[in-house]
């Protein structure tokens, strides 16, 4: 993926739904949803909320990015068929034709509370769970895979330990059970790839000294590469031991500053915690012990070393420490997020330090924070300008607010700044909604679709108006 000139150009692969790379070209498709016959996957019981909900929106604007948005997934980037007779689930992230773990479970997340009432929709999440697990086996430190497996391998397209990749793991597989309780897809298979990721959150926790360096993931590229290489010979900056376990990459596929990401952190730990009865009832009795010191130990961390005082906003979440008294003051739109952490499960929306934290965020305090003609919210390093917002971010902002002017004022940033296109995108000018990055983004996508469904189930007044 290349940007010129503003312009997201979009190289052609074979996983790419549409038939003829001109089509891409001249982004024809990403008007509207594809034909029936040119879909993925399909849902009978998603087609049926679609219909539900979108019959009460009355904001013409907002009905058709709904109706676009929600099944975006399923219509162009889920590939789902059978492996040694079990069913096998890839998800493409849209215009890049590979799965990473944290965008594959994003993007399938709003479509998980349909497990019990579509078997086709439950064997998508079955599917997914196995094609994570056989990823994970193959290569625990690779957070982004092809789509080809050969004897039970899969062929790395990224090789970047995100510790947000193993949440994502935990979340899908508590998510999954917690639906449905069954426990077909939590085999021995699955249970390798889960102590594999414990393994290495707990060899991680160790600080980057001569003595064990060497234990350490450590990232380097070639000449050339999109991304520089992380600084002090791929290990990045050094960590003093406090619990929490290190990273080298954010959510975002950038590299950290300091080594203690708190939003990953903070998502492992929620999410290890929901898991430990699913380990009690299959017996994984070792991996329960082990994975409910880690997370005691994590959380432990984040407490005294992740919370920081501001000058002005009192107490925070940091977004990176290194635990020697370091801190990195922002927030970043990729989920896990600080802006998340309620709607991960680790706070409260009224916690006093997150208010504190989201405050900060969603201010001039945020040094990734832009205000325009059109929009204003959060950017990101990862786009390299700090004039673009990210939908995403404003999307997380509605859904974790019970402020109905907050939640408004957010659907109305996002209604301006489709740019006629009915998607969201990567990022967007907040002076120009015509200048946005990546035109096929499913993870933000299939965030809007739950925002809306979100907002149906608790608000469905909102929807009712005109916008």
């Amino acid at each position: 993926m290349h940007l010129f000139a503003g312009r997201l150009i979009i190289l052609y692969n074979k996983y790419m739904p549409y038939k003829n790379p001109s089509e891409i070209q001249n982004f024809s498709h990403f008007h509207s949803r594809p034909e029936p016959q040119d879909r993925l996957f399909r849902s009978e019981i998603v087609e049926q909320i679609i219909a539900n909900v979108s019959g009460i929106i009355a904001d013409e604007n907002i009905r058709k990015m709904f109706i676009q948005c929600f099944p975006n997934t399923l219509d162009t980037t889920v590939y789902h068929s059978e492996r040694e007779n079990r069913p096998d689930t890839f998800v493409i992230t849209g215009d890049i034709p590979a799965m990473w773990l944290r965008d594959s479970v994003n993007q399938v997340w709003p479509y998980l509370r349909y497990c019990k009432k579509e078997n086709e929709i439950r064997r998508l999440f079955i599917g997914l769970l196995y094609r994570q697990t056989i990823c994970i086996n193959s290569d625990p430190y690779a957070n982004a895979f092809k789509r080809d497996v050969h004897d039970n391998k899969v062929e790395i397209w990224e090789r970047k330990y995100e510790l947000d990749s193993f949440g994502s793991f935990y979340r899908l597989s508590y998510g999954y059970y917690n639906e449905t309780h069954d426990l077909s897809p939590f085999d021995d298979l699955w249970l390798l790839a889960i102590n594999k990721t414990l393994t290495i959150i707990h060899t991680e926790q160790n600080t980057l000294n001569k003595e064990n360096h060497k234990l350490l993931y450590h990232f380097t590229t070639p000449s050339g590469h999109l991304h520089p290489a992380v600084r002090l010979k791929g290990y990045g900056y050094p960590g003093k031991h406090c619990g929490m376990s290190r990273c080298v990459f954010r959510p975002s596929d950038d590299e950290t500053v300091f080594p203690y990401l708190i939003p990953a952190n903070a998502m492992v730990v929620t999410y290890l915690r929901k898991l430990i009865p699913l380990f009690e009832q299959i017996s994984a009795n070792e991996t329960s012990r082990l994975a409910t010191r880690l997370a005691g130990q994590i959380d432990e961390g984040i407490k005294e070393y992740g919370i920081v005082e501001h000058k002005k906003h009192g107490k925070i979440y940091a977004y990176e420490v290194d635990g020697y008294g370091s801190s990195c003051i922002m927030d970043d739109p990729n989920i896990p997020s600080l802006l998340s952490l309620p709607y991960l499960g680790y706070c409260s929306q009224s916690d006093p330090i997150y208010q504190n934290t989201r405050k900060l965020i969603l201010s001039r305090w945020n040094s990734f924070f832009a205000k325009g003609e059109v929009a204003c919210g959060l950017t990101s390093p990862h786009v390299g300008v700090c004039d673009h917002f990210w939908p995403m971010a404003t999307i997380m902002q509605a859904l974790t607010s019970d402020n109905k002017k907050e939640i408004i004022e957010c659907l109305q940033t996002l209604k301006r700044t489709h740019a006629g296109t009915f998607f969201m995108h990567e990022s967007v000018d907040v002076d120009n909604e015509n200048h946005f990055t990546r035109h096929w983004f499913a993870w933000v996508n299939s965030l809007f679709g739950e925002l809306i469904l979100t907002i149906y189930e608790n608000y469905p007044e909102i929807l009712k108006q005109q916008l």
